[in-house]
């Protein structure tokens, strides 16, 4: 029988994902409170922007001894906080498999989803954590083997609702949730992503930004992805925390 990997939304982009053993810290950007690292085993940041990463809690964790892995380029700005492979400083590359406690960390991703021809994005980087829970980043990665949970925005400068829902529809109905974060349109990818199989949760996320009215057009969207064939499609609030299957 798996064991439970219970994910948690801290604020925004920022959520721990853990099986009670082992806790990750994800993206703890610049858009809430700073978590708390207390019983925190690793911190993975998808890329440098800073609703996504947040230098001072970078140098708090390394103070601490808990290892920091990020994108190349993410650590080219943290570079004043130790060297790479050193401290704790580790880069996220794509098709490596990490280990950490008891948790299996596959690194997928290429770059953050286009936002204007003329403004090239850093390198995103995806997480497949225990072979289950798939966070994205800003960007729609291909996902290195099947999942249970996608975590992928619901909000951003570059995404638009049909794009959302055609992501969804471009996922066959294997599982029985979804779970959103931040979501990006990209048809070749996302027709490669959807031979692999839909996962059975969808969460959103990266809604911080929203007032009340648009919230409410984003929890309506998400819900309605059970039409789709989702079985479970959820906005989480700040602080609310989500059993993945």
């Amino acid at each position: 029988m798996p064991v439970s990997i219970r994910v948690t939304k801290i604020h925004h982009a920022c959520l721990t994902i853990d099986d009670g053993r082992t806790r990750l810290l994800l993206d703890p950007g610049q858009l809430g409170p700073r978590p708390g690292l207390d019983g925190v085993n690793a911190v993975l940041i998808t890329h440098r922007h800073s609703d996504h990463l947040d230098p001072g809690l970078v140098e708090e964790a390394l103070r601490r001894g808990i290892p920091v892995w990020a994108p190349g380029d993410a650590l080219d700005e943290l570079g004043g906080l130790g060297a790479r492979g050193e401290d704790g400083l580790h880069e996220a590359v794509t098709g490596t498999t990490l280990r950490i406690g008891t948790l299996p960390v596959q690194v997928a991703g290429n770059r953050h989803a286009e936002v204007h021809p003329t403004l090239p994005g850093p390198a995103n980087r995806a997480y497949l954590i225990d072979g289950r829970v798939l966070v994205t980043g800003d960007e729609h990665p291909v996902p290195p083997d099947r999942l249970t949970a996608l975590v992928t925005p619901v909000d951003a400068p570059w995404l638009r609702v049909a794009d959302l829902i055609r992501y969804v529809r471009a996922l066959p109905p294997q599982a029985d949730e979804v779970l959103v974060k931040a979501v990006h349109p990209r048809p070749v990818a996302l027709a490669r992503f959807g031979r692999q199989g839909r996962p059975k949760l969808v969460v959103g996320i990266h809604d911080s930004l929203l007032n009340a009215d648009g919230l409410a057009v984003a929890r309506h969207v998400i819900e309605s992805l059970r039409n789709e064939g989702a079985a479970r499609a959820t906005i989480l609030a700040d602080g609310e925390a989500i059993i993945a299957p």
